[in-house]
């Protein structure tokens, strides 16, 4: 579904990625762990084009993705969802109109049966009793919770999570990952930069350690935690377990 081919990035002063190359295979759900500045986010970003890479190729559902070409850029986005730290939702619209402007603006799909799915999302997320709420009356949480369904209503075929419940007060951040254990159950295709460990080691098929822009290690949730191999990883562990 995506493969990742020797990508680099720099920034001043940093190599961001350093010769990175995965592949995400349908129904996988890869959680990209590591310490703060590894990369991961980076990563991610670049899988959507949200940052240019300076080498190596990218490609979706076979075809390798061209930076220059906005045409096919709108089209490979209209297929990823992606959930940020900060939600990034539209305060001076309601939540439903939130959910409406993506399918409806963006894919040209009919208004009124775009609201029906809409709503049995907000229901299946516990929210449905807040369509008509403007979002800065919601709680961190909540706003969490729409953003994923906001992406849900694009029909995606993968979904692409940055540190979603790192702004989250902790008594919120249950909620936002029991709808993304939701989805996982569901077999929806997701890539998830986290420091939930517990969440990780429950829900990935599939863990991707990074430190210093490279891929350290990846395995399985149960012997990457269990049986990590590099030293690196280790020391890691040993301060977030």
């Amino acid at each position: 579904m995506i493969k990742i081919e020797h990508v680099c990035k720099k920034f001043p002063n940093i190599v961001a990625l350093d010769d990175v190359s995965l592949d995400i295979q349908p129904n996988e759900v890869i959680c990209l762990l590591g310490p703060s500045g590894s990369g991961k986010s980076t990563l991610l970003r670049s899988i959507n084009a949200l940052e240019i890479i300076d080498s190596g190729t990218i490609s979706f559902d076979g075809v390798v993705v061209d930076t220059h070409n906005e045409k096919q850029l709108c089209d490979m986005r209209t297929k990823m969802g992606f959930v940020f730290q900060h939600f990034n939702l539209f305060p001076h619209l309601t939540v439903l109109e939130n959910l409406l402007l993506g399918p409806v603006e963006v894919l040209g799909r009919n208004k009124e049966e775009v609201k029906v799915e809409a709503l049995q999302l907000l229901d299946r997320v516990g929210l449905k009793e807040k369509a008509d709420e403007y979002v800065n009356k919601l709680s961190g949480g909540q706003k969490q919770r729409v953003a994923i369904v906001r992406a849900l209503c694009m029909k995606p075929e993968v979904m692409l999570f940055d540190e979603p419940t790192s702004a989250l007060d902790p008594e919120m951040v249950k909620e936002v990952l029991d709808v993304m254990r939701e989805l996982a159950n569901d077999h929806m295709t997701m890539v998830i930069v986290t420091h939930e460990m517990n969440f990780a080691k429950e829900v990935a098929t599939r863990i991707i350690f990074m430190d210093e822009g490279k891929i350290i290690e990846e395995n399985t949730p149960e012997e990457f935690f269990a049986h990590p191999q590099q030293q690196r990883t280790k020391d890691f562990l040993a301060k977030v377990l």
